[in-house]
């Protein structure tokens, strides 16, 4: 496989954004805490893996600050916004002048089984042991063992499309 990334793009990297940005993602807030650090970062590639046993996966940019911790922690909960979660979901995603510990002071958290923060409000949440980190070209792809979940009672969920948030 890794020689189909050291070919000539077929697809231009901007034309592939263009056309991703026509992909509607739910937005998620994926935090880690532990012996490393406290990290959270905004995330729309999130997808499950299998049910059996649950498995859930989501990449990162390598570059990350967050990358090197929730590697060295070894846990993750993944927290599904509500459309009322817009700010945070800025926060998390570094348009503002939050340090990565500051920006859980902008929500209430709590724990499940991995110690991982969890968002009280979150509509799902999925908190995760790390199983596997693959990288691919400029991101990590980590894979989780779903070890606790949490659902909200169902409300508007917030959606990243068209480069803007959507409601639905």
């Amino acid at each position: 496989m890794s020689a189909l990334i050291n070919e000539t793009f077929s697809v231009a990297p901007e034309r592939f954004r263009e056309a991703m940005s026509r992909v509607g993602s739910a937005v998620h807030i994926v935090t880690t805490g532990g012996p490393a650090g406290l990290a959270g970062v905004t995330a729309s590639a999130v997808t499950s893996v299998t049910a059996e046993p649950p498995t859930i996966l989501f990449c990162l940019n390598k570059t990350s600050r967050a990358a090197p911790l929730l590697i060295e922690n070894g846990v993750f909960c993944i927290n599904t916004l509500a459309s009322a979660h817009q700010e945070l979901s800025d926060i998390f995603a570094g348009r503002t002048e939050h340090t990565l510990e500051e920006r859980f002071a902008a929500a209430t958290w709590g724990k499940l089984a991995t110690g991982a923060p969890v968002l009280s409000s979150a509509l799902a949440a999925f908190d995760c042991r790390l199983v596997e980190a693959k990288e691919m070209s400029t991101h990590l792809i980590l894979i989780g063992m779903v070890q606790a979940v949490e659902v909200a009672p169902k409300t508007e969920a917030l959606l990243y499309m068209h480069r803007s948030y959507q409601q639905i």
